[in-house]
């Protein structure tokens, strides 16, 4: 039988200079151009400085260089809440079922963790291009590993998604705080994957916010599963199995991430959305109606996450409301998840940060 538990937290409003990634213009917006996403030649480097990023303004799509705010009735402004819905309990494999309590959510990523430090060795950052049968092209991925990183042992992997117009560099500074969780045992050791998510046979980058474009972000979860995970598992010391991976995505990547948690219920075990965009679901943006890639009925697991999180700001002047309305759907659908949202926060940090945080503190550890 379903319980709910909500409680409601008063809590600081104040911004971190937390690492963030390049503001998302998906799910009611065309915003910042995009950079350069030509395969990149493998390389590696040092996990790169946390940089803070302002949230860009909005831009018509048909004009990409005329920004413009988002309209009101698209912000979401609520009071700072933690739903935490629970369905009758299921029987899953190992790990243990972590099972969502009100004690779950720190609001804020304590700032601690969002700064590099001069005593914490952190991990490699190598840069990769692999052949993608599904895009039919080489494309390139960001994979940071961690540190003391043992090829010889085994590790779990998650997967870290961008926004629309972004790429595979756009959500690197989130290794930062899972860095220095790792570091100090608040997280498990793993690996980080930050793909590139726009996967098109024709086109190397997002042109516009419309259907064809989305449809090349939606087919991500096709060259994730048969190009992506495969390279991985050939190349690197991957543990593999649904209780080993895991998927963060922030906006568009928010979107996939929910996509994917439902599409690979076999595959993925634990998902994170942040700030998910518009188009899980038929719905109607400013810019686009989305004709949606599930029926609300539709959003339910026959395989249990072992962890399931939902997040967003209360002022995200991007997505507005969606990302709520996913919560409510899976509410109505007697799912499993983790809601909560962060108070003054757009669309990027503090809720980037907050999400990642929380996440990291949960992902592949077993019930206490």
């Amino acid at each position: 039988m379903k319980k709910k538990l909500l409680i409601t937290l008063a809590l600081s409003t104040s911004v971190l200079a937390c690492a963030c990634a390049k503001t998302d213009p998906q799910a009611t917006t065309a915003a910042s151009t995009a950079s350069s996403t030509q395969p990149v030649q493998s390389t590696e480097t040092t996990t790169p400085e946390p940089t803070k990023e302002p949230t860009t303004s909005l831009a018509e799509p048909t004009k990409e260089e005329t920004t413009k705010q988002q309209t009101q009735e698209a912000t979401t402004i609520a009071p700072t809440q933690v739903e935490t819905t629970t369905a009758a309990a299921t029987e899953s494999s190992s790990p243990a079922q972590t099972n969502p309590s009100e004690s779950m959510i720190t609001i804020k990523c304590p700032t601690d963790y969002s700064q590099k430090k001069a005593n914490v060795t952190y991990g490699k950052l190598v840069s990769k291009t692999y052949d993608s049968k599904t895009c039919e092209k080489k494309r390139p991925v960001n994979i940071v590993l961690p540190a003391n990183y043992d090829p010889n042992k085994k590790y779990p992997v998650m997967y870290i998604m961008h926004g629309v117009f972004g790429t595979q560099n756009d959500m690197l500074n989130t290794s930062v705080i899972l860095g220095n969780m790792m570091a100090d045992g608040s997280a498990r050791e793993m690996i980080l994957v930050y793909p590139y998510m726009y996967a098109s046979k024709t086109q190397d980058k997002c042109t516009g916010i419309n259907h064809e474009n989305m449809a090349a972000y939606d087919n991500f979860i096709n060259d994730l599963r048969d190009d992506l995970m495969p390279f991985m598992e050939a190349n690197f010391s991957v543990a593999t199995g649904r209780e080993n991976t895991a998927m963060l995505g922030f906006s568009m990547g928010g979107r996939e991430t929910i996509s994917s948690i439902l599409t690979l219920q076999n595959q993925i075990g634990w998902a994170c959305a942040i700030a998910p965009a518009p188009g899980v679901v038929e719905g109607t943006d400013m810019f686009l109606h989305h004709k949606g890639q599930f029926l609300e009925k539709d959003l339910v697991f026959t395989t249990k996450p072992y962890l399931f999180m939902i997040c967003s700001g209360d002022r995200d002047s991007v997505v507005g409301k969606f990302p709520k309305t996913y919560h409510t759907i899976f509410e109505k659908n007697g799912q499993d998840h983790i809601w909560w949202e962060i108070p003054g926060s757009d669309h990027g940090d503090p809720a980037i940060s907050s999400g990642v945080y929380n996440f990291g503190k949960y992902v592949f550890q077993e019930q206490k």
